[in-house]
């Protein structure tokens, strides 16, 4: 999942009540949740890097040990440190920081898990890809549900409001910008927003509280249920109705979870069926030389070592052959942008590799 959701999984924990149970509960939340995304910095040497290093080692079940153990020594050192100036009406309790970094470590790679992107779980022991095919990488209906649990959980700040008011215009231009989200969507996610005004504003007495962050987790916990569900019942009615692929994915799109774009994978071509019932079938082509030679580029080690359901075309170039890659996850026939799922290669001309 994205910063945001993982963000707001550790506010929304902390106002469940577990950010009574020890001084700098809250802040061992927040940070336990994004720690994983440490990663990131990858980014910084280009997107191929970012791909090859990304939901690897700090994703692994390695880290899932390490890393909670860690943070909860930084935060002791951190309150040892600070201990005169740090407020004595909250005692604080190494169990229970021990026990949150553990609880928000571990939710990272359980959401991410979840999405298409996917996850190497058993690193550094093996570098396999696992799949929860259920959400997309972006969910603006986590970012309203959890959301909403802290905007209503917590006490009157402005300052927070402002900030849950840039949020609330940042996901709903992303609801808008979204070709799958037709007019009912849009109504929905306007009905939410507005019915989390109406109850911030009617919001009851401060010790119901952490009423509404769980609520919030619970509603999470079912929706994401729900889509799991749907999308292996859709996989299973599709394969049914079709002779038997080697794989089947039901890709849900953004901003309309409960839709998919199916992909089945058979020996030489890929068949995607969209939410409307429209079928195309897309080449799924063995590497010849040319291809080779690409997906040996340093360029593109991350992109290879990704891609699920690659597709490829050829062109030549004054200096050689020009190779685009997709992965049918997020590029689909008639929309190959050079977006996520995209990569290209030029490879020199070689007498040997001519066709």
């Amino acid at each position: 999942m994205d910063p945001v959701a993982h963000t707001l999984v550790g506010a929304v924990l902390a106002e469940t009540g577990l950010k009574r149970v020890s001084r700098y509960a809250t802040a061992t939340l927040i940070i336990g949740v994004n720690l994983p995304d440490i990663d990131g910095i990858a980014k910084f040497w280009g997107p191929d890097a970012a791909l090859y290093f990304r939901r690897g080692w700090s994703h692994g079940i390695l880290a899932l040990v390490v890393m909670p153990l860690l943070l909860a020594g930084l935060i002791w050192l951190w309150n040892r440190w600070r201990s005169r100036a740090a407020d004595d009406r909250q005692a604080f309790r190494l169990g229970w920081i021990i026990a949150l970094s553990f609880l928000a470590v571990c939710t990272h790679p359980l959401l991410d898990w979840m999405n298409t992107y996917g996850i190497r779980l058993l690193m550094p022991f093996d570098e396999r890809w696992f799949y929860g095919d259920t959400l997309f990488i972006i969910d603006p209906w986590i970012w309203l549900v959890l959301a909403a649990g802290v905007l209503l959980a917590r006490q009157r700040n402005y300052a927070e409001l402002a900030f849950w008011f840039a949020l609330g215009v940042l996901s709903s231009w992303l609801m808008f910008n979204t070709e799958h989200a037709n007019i009912w969507i849009q109504s929905a996610w306007f009905g939410g927003l507005a019915l989390i005004v109406i109850l911030r504003i009617n919001r009851s007495a401060s010790n119901s509280a952490p009423s509404y962050a769980r609520v919030s987790i619970a509603m999470v916990i079912v929706y994401v249920g729900a889509l799991y569900g749907v999308a292996r019942i859709t996989e299973n009615l599709v394969t049914e109705q079709y002779e038997a692929p080697l794989q089947v994915q039901a890709n849900p799109l953004p901003g309309q979870p409960f839709s998919h774009r199916v992909i089945l994978v058979y020996d030489e071509y890929y068949r995607v069926i969209d939410p409307q019932g429209n079928e195309y079938e897309v080449p799924r082509e063995k590497p010849n030389q040319i291809v080779r030679t690409a997906m040996q580029s340093e360029s593109i080690r991350g992109f290879v070592n990704w891609m699920r359901f690659p597709y490829w075309d050829v062109d030549e170039t004054a200096e050689g052959w020009r190779v685009r890659f997709w992965d049918l996850r997020y590029q689909g026939p008639g929309s190959r942008g050079a977006s996520i799922g995209f990569a290209q290669v030029d490879v020199p001309y070689m007498k040997e590799m001519e066709e």
